[in-house]
């Protein structure tokens, strides 16, 4: 009795671990390689860079010029006639909270959502057509794209930018 017992448990053993490696090896033979490299390798990087042409019109323009999405930043405009400080049209009232920040003292603030890779963000100042700029004076904007330095950039030179503009 012993004998077919230990004859009945080893046949039993020899069995299930005969399976399991079938089984095992089925699945490893099942499995779908991975799909071949394209041999080259391609950084995720972010680049804002400001439009400060656009200010001509009333718009804060940013690009990200990058391959990947930013995370939401400010740009600062510093408004100026030329070779002075200060000397332009002041935001209204109404405005002041929504476009200064404590942080950039004399700035015009504007928050910038995340912008997705080869995307551009474009804010339209509601007051500027009207804000009392003098007609045939020359104004300056210099522009800072990420100045809280909220994304780690590739490229952080370029997140400057200026733009000469006659007031009409």
């Amino acid at each position: 009795m012993k004998t077919s017992t230990f004859a009945c448990i080893m046949i039993a053993a020899v069995s299930y671990f005969g399976i399991s490696v079938a089984v095992a090896n089925a699945q490893t033979i099942a499995r779908t390689p991975p799909p071949a490299a394209s041999g080259r390798l391609v950084a995720r990087t972010i680049d804002l860079i400001p439009i400060p042409s656009r200010i001509a019109h009333g718009v804060v323009s940013v690009r990200n010029i990058g391959t990947s999405a930013s995370l939401p930043s400010v740009v600062t405009v510093n408004c100026h006639r030329p070779n002075q400080e200060g000397g332009c049209a002041d935001i209204p009232a109404a405005y002041l909270a929504q476009y200064t920040d404590a942080a950039y003292p004399n700035r015009l603030v504007v928050q910038v959502p995340a912008i997705q890779p080869g995307h551009v963000y474009n804010h339209t100042l509601p007051w500027f057509a009207g804000a009392g700029w003098t007609s045939g004076q020359t104004y300056e904007f210099d522009f800072v794209a990420d100045a809280g330095a909220a994304n780690n950039e590739s490229n952080e030179a370029n997140n400057t930018g200026s733009h000469s503009w006659v007031a009409p």
